[in-house]
């Protein structure tokens, strides 16, 4: 049998800042994977509190990317845990920053950024179909809805990172708007056709696309699930008598419904219905390359 691999992580102890749904998102997602896509208890690495470090989360990344360039090959990538952000320091991002998984032991380790990602995930092979399912967000001011009994999955950044993110921001867009302007200045001697002039500025936006979770849209094999829009906050709660990920919930939901048989678009679809349908104002989002929308989850693309 091909690569059938997944890494699985979830953070419940953060010493200042506990959630209760994560360990739950885990293990519905591991039973999801035994069910219905083949996978074996021995291409499935768990990482939970205590030893979702920063090293470990690296490691259990390095162990994913094992196995070959098999084209059938279906590796998984399961987070669930706080998200937060900080400022950019290489001019990539055009919010000024840069969002970050948050270890266990982020206090005296640091988080995991976007680009130290990115550097992960270009150790993988090319080929194969690499899944991302993030259960966190990265944006919000309030922490809690005790009311609603929802703690939101974000570590609130101080106002000294604030200042360097806005900064960030304001570079980023005085470097924008001087590339745009210098490459509208090529196109003005150009005969181009409407189309090809929309083709360009299309281009020119995709230049400046917010990157997320390490941008793993770099291969056309990556697709990113994830629980909600870069400026909104993911929801930890009580559903159906216990703490879950509202949207690891909904979509384990869509693929039991689906007995595993749903591709990626229906299953956003569905994930962002239910949650709307439940009053959660977080909208998961679906990034991908080429037509892998289309495809069926977590199985091969080839």
């Amino acid at each position: 049998m091909s690569v059938r691999k997944a890494l699985l992580v979830g953070i419940n102890a953060y010493p200042d800042a506990p959630l209760r749904g994560c360990i739950n998102d885990v293990r519905q997602m591991q039973g999801l994977l035994k069910q219905y896509y083949g996978f074996q208890d021995d291409g499935i690495k768990v990482l939970l509190d205590g030893a979702a470090t920063v090293a470990g989360i690296k490691a259990g990344l390095a162990w994913l990317a094992e196995g070959g360039a098999d084209a059938d090959a279906v590796r998984i990538f399961h987070y669930s845990g706080h998200g937060t952000y900080v400022a950019d320091t290489n001019g990539d991002e055009p919010d000024g920053r840069d969002e970050c998984l948050v270890p266990f032991d982020y206090k005296s380790a640091g988080f995991i950024t976007d680009d130290v990602l990115k550097t992960l995930y270009d150790k993988f092979p090319v080929s194969g179909n690499l899944t991302l399912v993030m259960d966190s967000c990265h944006s919000g001011t309030v922490n809690k809805a005790p009311a609603e009994d929802i703690v939101f999955r974000f570590l609130p950044v101080s106002d000294a990172e604030q200042e360097k993110i806005d900064a960030a921001a304001a570079r980023f867009l005085q470097d924008q708007q001087e590339y745009v302007f210098k490459q509208i200045k090529k196109l003005r001697d150009k005969e181009l056709s409407d189309a090809e002039l929309r083709a360009k500025v299309g281009d020119l936006m995709a230049s400046f696309e917010k990157k997320r979770f390490g941008d793993v849209r770099t291969t056309e094999a990556n697709v990113l699930l994830a629980g909600c829009r870069p400026d909104q906050t993911s929801a930890d709660a009580r559903i159906a008598g216990d703490y879950h990920g509202a949207f690891t919930y909904y979509l384990a939901e869509a693929i039991q419904q689906a007995k595993g048989q749903i591709s990626y678009r229906q299953l956003a679809d569905k994930a962002g219905k239910k949650l709307k349908g439940e009053h959660y104002s977080q909208v998961p989002q679906l990034e991908y390359s080429g037509q892998r929308d289309q495809a069926p989850i977590f199985r091969p693309f080839a």
